[in-house]
């Protein structure tokens, strides 16, 4: 934190009706006063109406201004920002006329990252600040919004007083050891390290969840040609998107697209038909499919009765066998049964793609969820921690050997709200958010 005063545009880059450019930092109401050419004490909270103009005197834009005062403030310092008319060059003009009066260019995420450091956030807040403005989908909107509004932070900061609790609690131990545990606190007391390794390791399994919810999912369809891929991709889309044809082979290349269930993002690839072919495009076109298959989160194996049967194995928890052009007749295979042309078991594969993708089954839940690797990392390191403490305790270890593991539970839980990170972390973090943000 040097103490410079930053400023960015802070809204969309392209046409716009309006734009901002934000200041945060000790001359951030200063220089925009500067600019509008008014004092400094007459910006406040108000919005005023006032012509920005260069160094020269020559009226840049008419703009909105006001100015809030730390540390009443997203960033906990002096903020001001000028709302003028949108447009790339004009908002460029803008940004050259206070930086012109001294301050300067913010670093990607910087607002943000002042905030953090000003108390104003906690980095897990922050983390899902991010995860609102990038929100593919209706729910992981509503994810990133609780975690928005505290909820991680809480139920973290919640399960760390607790454990610092019990920490006080074996120091004390430590320093009149003649005070041993009597069974019922002891059993108190391996009752509450339970209760905490299992809180931590319900965040742990929380991750999956929360990723696949943030980030959407991706799902192959794979199988031989004309097995209905591509028919069953545009049934499920519920609109033409892939094309289809007699002629085996008609897609020779993977096609993306992005659909939207249960409000879940989703990415349908459709792959081509696996079959023996000297064509060289359609060689190339089938290794490519294979290699985005392979990152896939769900793999539809599509059969239609007729070609040889394809039961998944190879794909493992990830797989799901469907049956297509059930209209027609033939073998099922025990497959999840579907019918582009009828539209038979389509809501069903779409309910099972999502549970095998582990975002089915605990909308609504009562518990937060992790989102990120890092919280991820932090999370498992705190499980990790609070079982050996209990582990320790229940060997009757000494208990000195039962406080440190107290400690890397309770500094694991810091980090991942971000309390007790260092400078690579954060650069990390907020290397992802846009300049003005």
């Amino acid at each position: 934190m040097s103490g410079d005063t930053i400023a960015a545009i802070a809204t969309a880059a392209g046409v716009g009706g309006v734009g901002i450019v934000r200041l945060s930092g000790p001359q951030a109401i200063a220089i925009a006063a500067d600019s509008l050419g008014v004092d400094a004490d007459q910006l406040d909270r108000r919005v005023r109406v006032a012509w920005v103009r260069d160094r020269t005197g020559r009226r840049l834009d008419q703009v909105l201004a006001f100015a809030m005062r730390a540390p009443a403030s997203f960033t906990g310092e002096d903020v001001a920002e000028l709302q003028g008319h949108g447009g790339a060059r004009n908002l460029e003009r803008l940004l050259a006329a206070v930086l012109e009066r001294g301050a300067r260019v913010a670093e990607p995420g910087e607002f943000t990252r002042r905030a953090v450091a000003r108390g104003k956030l906690d980095l897990t807040r922050a983390e899902a600040l991010l995860a609102v403005i990038h929100a593919g989908s209706e729910r992981a909107w509503r994810l990133a919004q609780a975690n928005l509004a505290g909820r991680l932070g809480d139920d973290v900061a919640s399960i760390e007083r607790r454990g610092l609790a019990i920490l006080a609690e074996i120091e004390g131990r430590i320093d009149f050891p003649e005070e041993d545990l009597d069974v019922a606190s002891a059993a108190a007391f391996d009752g509450e390290l339970t209760a905490l390794q299992q809180a931590c390791a319900e965040f742990v399994d929380s991750f999956r969840h929360g990723e696949a919810v943030s980030r959407g999912i991706t799902v192959a369809l794979v199988g031989p040609v004309n097995v209905g891929k591509s028919s069953l991709l545009n049934a499920l889309l519920g609109r033409e998107r892939a094309l289809v044809g007699a002629t085996p082979g008609t897609t020779r290349d993977w096609l993306e697209v992005e659909a939207e269930w249960n409000g879940v993002a989703v990415t349908l690839i459709d792959t081509a038909g696996l079959r023996a072919t000297d064509d060289l495009v359609e060689q190339r076109g089938i290794a490519l499919g294979e290699a985005r298959v392979e990152g896939a989160d769900v793999v539809l194996v599509i059969n239609d009765g007729m070609a040889p049967w394809d039961d998944g194995t190879r794909y493992g928890a990830r797989g799901v066998v469907v049956r297509s052009k059930a209209d027609l007749g033939g073998e099922t295979g025990g497959a999840l049964v579907t019918s582009a042309s009828s539209g038979q078991g389509l809501e069903e594969l779409r309910h099972k793609v999502l549970a095998v993708a582990g975002v089915a089954d605990r909308e609504g839940s009562e518990h937060a969820f992790l989102t990120t690797a890092r919280q991820h990392e932090h999370a498992v390191a705190a499980r990790d921690a609070f079982g050996a403490a209990l582990t320790a305790r229940r060997a009757a270890r000494a208990p000195e050997v039962v406080a440190i593991e107290l400690r890397d539970a309770a500094l694991a839980l810091a980090q991942l709200r971000g309390v007790e990170v260092g400078e690579r972390v954060l650069d990390e973090v907020f290397a992802r958010f846009c300049i003005g943000k």
